[in-house]
């Protein structure tokens, strides 16, 4: 069973986890984009972790 990736940059400016979906795909990885990046998620109200994370909504993956 192959492992799923997300990619995913700070905000909607960076193209950087779209070309790295594209690479990552070509190389037989199954791999998803967080459009809009962490300032989505976060506006979302999703939680995120770490020292700067925020409490949110519980995450319930659909994969």
């Amino acid at each position: 069973m192959r492992k799923s990736c997300v990619t995913y940059c700070d905000g909607i400016g960076c193209n950087a986890s779209t070309k790295g979906a594209l690479n990552m795909a070509k190389l037989g990885f199954n791999v998803k984009e967080l459009l809009g990046g962490l300032d989505w998620w976060k506006r979302d109200g999703y939680e995120t972790a770490g020292t700067q994370g925020v409490q949110g909504k519980e995450i319930k993956c659909g994969c």
